[in-house]
């Protein structure tokens, strides 16, 4: 046999394996890419609806007028002013309220609320049944700057409307922007189907140095989702599902500490800030408080979380009544000093809730606690810490009775 069919022979089986290896790669991808999909549609739809159920919870609990709405659409001024603050906090785009009989009787869009009468089938459903409907949308939306169109996403979630007593009264759809999250997962899983595309392709050729190879690539990339799902990316600090997992961890857990101290948390006046001088200097003021946190929080005992837009939850393991009042204390006095950014001087202010849950309490009336000490801290003036007292339950209630009166 000459060279040239030894050859020959040789380059055949050669060109069939590379061949038979992209045919399974390529299969490998397509079907890896779907499943990707798929699991990308799935975290979108369930952190909307843990945002929207957070949101809608916090409604019905701070909104004591909130039944009004739900079966007349009749709302004032104030409570549309203080409803709308709360959009930002997780990119709610619009809501709707709905009565026991499926019929809509509030519509938030682009600030303005007015009542309306269009029936949904699915705001019945969800009253009855309880249980929430989500869908996922995509839209085309041009940009305000360059006029050319691209894809938003948006969840819309229908939720049963529940008063803090456990009534239902209605149901409520919430619009939850999700396109930011989306592009974030999106990035991710494409460097991770990158990896794994190439791995598997040089597994099929090399199975033992593709073997070590991909798992190393697999450990970094799971590495990076987990700081992705549990801090926030911006400060740095836990991000609201975590510190709602250790709060959950904390009151079923039977610890021989049982006092924890949590501080509720909000930047004065911030969309002023994001209005007069751009979001830049408010991301860099909310990494500002984060680091001040930290710096002034014992290192082994207390954990620092943004709730969302610009509230922050400081918890505060074992801690007694006076170590936690000089905590708080710290943080006050170390957030005092002013900070510049981008040549602009800003001197920004802290409103703080504090309540010391015991054994007797458990997540929800804690959180309720030292977020309405927070809304006091407001009320009050702003740039102060309000702790817990029993006086705080029913007084924002009878002071909006008396402004309706």
């Amino acid at each position: 046999m000459d060279l040239s069919s030894k050859l020959r022979e040789y380059r055949n089986p050669l060109l069939i394996a590379i061949t038979g290896a992209l045919l399974l790669v390529l299969l490998f991808a397509l079907t890896l890419n779907s499943l990707i999909d798929w699991q990308v549609q799935a975290a979108l739809r369930n952190n909307a609806q843990i945002r929207a159920q957070h949101w809608a919870d916090n409604f019905f609990k701070t909104t004591p007028s909130a039944r009004r709405m739900v079966e007349t659409g009749i709302i004032t001024p104030s409570e549309r002013d203080r409803i709308e603050s709360s959009f930002p906090l997780i990119d709610v785009v619009r809501f709707k309220l709905f009565n026991r009989e499926g019929m809509q009787t509030l519509l938030s869009d682009s600030g303005l609320l007015g009542p309306s009468d269009l029936f949904s089938d699915e705001a019945l459903q969800v009253f009855k049944s309880g249980e929430p409907i989500v869908g996922l949308h995509e839209h085309e939306e041009a940009d305000e700057y360059d006029h050319e169109a691209h894809l938003e996403t948006y969840v819309d979630v229908y939720l049963p409307a529940v008063l803090p007593s456990g009534e239902r009264i209605g149901a409520l759809e919430v619009y939850v922007d999700v396109s930011e999250f989306e592009e974030a997962l999106e990035k991710v899983f494409q460097r991770v189907s990158g990896y794994l595309i190439l791995g598997t392709f040089i597994a099929l050729l090399f199975p033992a140095a593709a073997d070590v190879y991909r798992t190393r690539q697999v450990m970094k990339q799971d590495k990076r989702l987990l700081e992705l799902t549990r801090y926030d990316q911006l400060t740095g600090v836990l991000n609201r599902n975590s510190i709602s997992d250790y709060l959950k961890s904390h009151f079923e857990a039977d610890t021989a500490s049982p006092t924890l101290g949590i501080l509720f948390i909000d930047v004065d006046q911030f969309k002023q800030v994001n209005d007069e001088h751009g979001h830049a200097s408010g991301d860099a003021i909310l990494k500002h408080f984060a680091d001040q946190f930290r710096s002034s929080t014992r290192s082994n005992d207390d954990i620092v979380g943004r709730y969302g837009g610009d509230e922050f939850i400081v918890l505060c393991r074992g801690i007694t009544l006076k170590g936690f009042r000089k905590l708080y204390g710290r943080i006050m006095e170390a957030t005092k000093a002013p900070f510049s950014f981008d040549n602009t001087v800003h001197h920004p202010t802290l409103s703080i809730g504090a309540y010391l849950a015991g054994v007797e309490d458990d997540e929800k009336t804690s959180l309720h606690r030292a977020d309405l000490a927070l809304y006091a801290a407001k009320r009050q003036g702003r740039n102060q810490v309000v702790e817990y007292s029993e006086d705080l339950e029913g007084l924002f209630d009878r002071e909006e009775t008396q402004e309706t009166a």
